[in-house]
């Protein structure tokens, strides 16, 4: 009788203590998952901050300055509301990227005031293409090898625009450098 009152005893301690394990189990899901929100929002922070960063030094404009998530104290809705907005500032210097290998946009986005004159220097020089070449003279604006070579030089239309406006900007921005001129 006693063996029996201590083994019923048993079960009712055995009992209780599994279904707190249960809960204990269902608690530390929850948190799992929470946690594993919160990664992503960091990770996604991360990831969109460094594809923004990259893309500003491409356009070389001012990066956009933030706090590391590693010092934010906030839930997850707010680690994953400053993730989308990473996103979206992430994506519209994508287009704003995308945009620049056309000739003219990327001409005008280095140029900006002198814009007309650097498209018709462009236009008379290489017809607005990149991957025009003349002997030594190369790209929109047939710049030679020592030019290339001291101003830069690339392949795509917003590197060689950089690179004739670093030589207009030298020369006391006239167009004396170049055959053509806008005037």
């Amino acid at each position: 009788m006693r063996l029996a009152l201590i083994l019923s005893g048993l079960v009712l301690l055995l009992v209780p203590s599994a279904q707190a394990g249960q809960r204990q189990t269902g608690e530390q899901e929850h948190k799992k998952v929470k946690t594993q929100n919160c990664k992503g929002a960091k990770k996604a922070i991360v990831f969109y901050r460094m594809s923004t960063w990259n893309m500003q030094d491409q356009l070389e404009t001012a990066r956009s300055v933030t706090r590391h998530p590693e010092r934010w104290v906030k839930g997850c809705d707010y680690l994953n509301w400053i993730a989308k907005r990473w996103q979206k500032g992430s994506r519209q210097l994508f287009k704003t990227l995308e945009h620049l290998h056309d000739p003219k946009t990327a001409i005008c986005h280095v140029f900006q005031r002198y814009c007309t004159q650097a498209l018709a220097v462009s236009e008379c020089e290489s017809g607005k293409s990149t991957h025009a070449h003349n002997g030594q003279y190369r790209g929109l604006f047939q710049m030679g090898s020592s030019e290339r070579r001291i101003f830069g030089h690339g392949s795509t239309a917003i590197e060689q625009a950089r690179a004739a406006k670093r030589y207009f900007d030298r020369s006391g921005r006239d167009w004396s450098p170049w055959s053509c001129k806008p005037y």
